[in-house]
């Protein structure tokens, strides 16, 4: 295991499960990750089979929810090309684990390439998995919000008897920040060019789970850190990120991305172990 430290940030180059069980207790606030798919990409960076992934999963996720706050989220990108049953185990083993998910939420990709069979829509979406300790979450709908003219608007819905208890009998609309929607919607245009890594997202995508779950003074982890994106957008957004990653390749791709991102910071700390 080596660990190296750039500003506030920390990259560990290991295996996740060996790093995270040297943190403390209740000592994160956000997981942000996409674990590798199950053998879809074996090739660049290993992978599990689909009959082990749900086990795989639950492993790795126990030791999470030790270090996990309580109104702590987790957030998992995960998507098979075809449809599969794993995708389903993972989520109902975790389920059984005691684990909650709080909301489901979705990343729209309106600009993905034209994956899937021919024979059926354009596979365009992928899933957010978030899962807390018990749904008591920590967050924050309006930090990715949009400034809206029709806050507590007035719906013809209730016009004819009931009440709402989303819009407490306001009759007029009003100037305001709204809740974000339950997906985040970013294509894979966005993604920087020039980076050898064979599953990146966009910057947006991170960004919108750490405005949404993580407090300003927060410590976002990445397990599965590869490239290292969810640690820029940590940086971008003014919170602490640590990041693991077990392949040496993508462990130096993702300290240069970050050392990169942090070349304006005055003293950048730069510590190996």
């Amino acid at each position: 295991m080596k660990k190296k430290t750039l500003g506030e940030h920390i990259l560990y180059w290991g295996d996740c499960l060996e790093v995270m069980q040297s943190f403390e207790k209740e000592s994160i606030d956000l997981i942000f990750t996409s674990p590798p798919y199950a053998e879809q990409r074996k090739n660049q960076y290993g992978g599990i089979s689909e009959i082990n992934y749900p086990k795989w999963t639950v492993i790795w996720m126990k030791e999470v929810k030790r270090i996990l706050k309580d109104k702590g989220s987790v957030g998992i990108v995960i998507r098979k090309g075809v449809i599969s049953r794993y995708v389903l185990n993972t989520r109902m083993a975790l389920w059984e684990d005691g684990w909650v998910e709080p909301e489901e939420l979705i990343w729209i990709k309106p600009s993905s390439p034209p994956l899937g069979s021919t024979k059926r829509p354009r596979r365009a979406w992928e899933h957010i998995l978030w899962f807390s300790k018990d749904g008591n979450v920590y967050c924050d709908p309006k930090a990715s919000g949009k400034i809206s003219n029709g806050i507590g608007f007035k719906s013809n819905k209730f016009e004819h008897g009931g009440s709402s208890h989303i819009h407490g009998g306001q009759n007029d609309p009003k100037m305001g920040i709204s809740r974000c929607r339950d997906y985040v919607e970013v294509g894979t245009g966005k993604i920087e060019r020039g980076i050898n890594h064979p599953a990146m997202f966009p910057m947006d995508l991170p960004e919108y789970m750490i405005k949404l779950c993580c407090p300003i003074n927060g410590v976002i982890l990445d397990p599965f850190m590869g490239s290292g994106t969810t640690m820029i957008a940590s940086q971008n957004l003014k919170r602490k990120c640590i990041g693991i990653e077990k392949d040496l390749k993508y462990f130096k791709m993702a300290y240069k991305r970050l050392e990169k991102a942090l070349i304006n910071t005055p003293k950048i700390l730069d510590k190996s172990e």
